[in-house]
C-alpha cells in the first residue's frame, strides 16, 4: 500500500508452515592491499656497483698487458691510484715502506728525503741487496726492482758493482757523517721520508 509523504516501506508478511525465513548478518572484509614489489635492479649497493666497474677495468688492462708487453708502467700506476681512490676517497692511500737501521748509526736529520747519520766510522748496508753503482765516495744498493739506497759522503768504498750484500755488510767508511738517500724505480729521490733512531719510513 502507498503512504504519501512517508519515506518508508511497510512489508506485510504471513507466517507459513512450509516457509522458514532466517536472517544472518554478513560481514564484508576488505582485501588487504597488495605489497608493491621492490625493484632490486636499481637498489643495488653503491659499493658493489663501483667494485664491478673497477674489476672490469682491471681485467681489460690485464688483457692489454698480455697483448702488448710494452704496456706503459705509468698507466698501471694511474689505474692503481684510481682504484684506491674509488674505495677510499679522492686521495689514494699511500703504501708505507720501512727499513730497520743498524745499531751503529745515529740519525742526525732528514732533509728533503736525504737522511744524515753519524755514530761511528763504518757504513753498513741497511738491507740485503745488490750493488748497482759504486764511486770513490758513494755506493748504491738495489733493494728490489723499484727501490734503491745510495750511501754518500764516504771516504773509502769496499764493494764493487754486482756485489751481493746482506744486512749489516760493510760498504765503506766515513769520517764525521754519511748520508743515505732512497731512490724509486726511476732513480729519483723519495722526498717523503720520516726517520727515527731505529728505522726509516717512506711512502711508495
Amino acid at each position: 500500500m502507498d503512504y504519501y509523504g512517508v519515506n518508508s516501506v511497510v512489508c506485510d508478511a504471513e507466517e507459513s508452515d512450509w516457509l522458514d525465513v532466517s536472517y544472518s548478518e554478513r560481514k564484508y572484509v576488505e582485501k588487504p592491499a597488495k605489497k608493491k614489489k621492490i625493484n632490486f635492479r636499481f637498489k643495488l649497493n653503491k659499493k658493489i656497483k663501483i667494485f664491478a666497474i673497477a674489476a672490469v677495468c682491471v681485467a681489460a688492462l690485464a688483457c692489454m698487458m698480455f697483448i702488448d708487453g710494452n704496456f706503459s708502467k705509468e698507466v698501471f700506476n694511474t689505474v692503481k691510484t684510481a682504484y684506491s681512490s674509488v674505495f677510499i676517497g679522492n686521495k689514494p692511500t699511500p703504501i708505507s715502506a720501512k727499513i730497520e737501521l743498524p745499531s751503529n748509526v745515529d740519525l742526525v736529520e732528514v732533509n728533503e728525503g736525504v737522511a744524515t747519520f753519524s755514530g761511528g766510522r763504518a757504513t753498513l748496508s741497511f738491507t740485503d741487496g745488490k750493488v748497482t753503482a759504486a764511486t770513490e765516495n758513494s755506493v748504491t744498493v738495489a733493494i728490489d726492482e723499484n727501490t734503491s739506497i745510495t750511501y754518500s759522503n764516504l771516504t773509502d768504498v769496499y764493494v764493487a758493482v754486482d756485489d751481493v750484500v746482506t744486512t749489516n755488510s760493510l760498504l765503506g767508511k766515513y769520517e764525521k757523517n754519511f748520508t743515505a738517500t732512497i731512490l724509486n724505480g726511476n732513480g729519483e729521490a723519495v722526498k717523503d721520508v720520516v726517520g727515527s733512531d731505529k728505522q726509516l719510513t717512506w711512502n711508495v
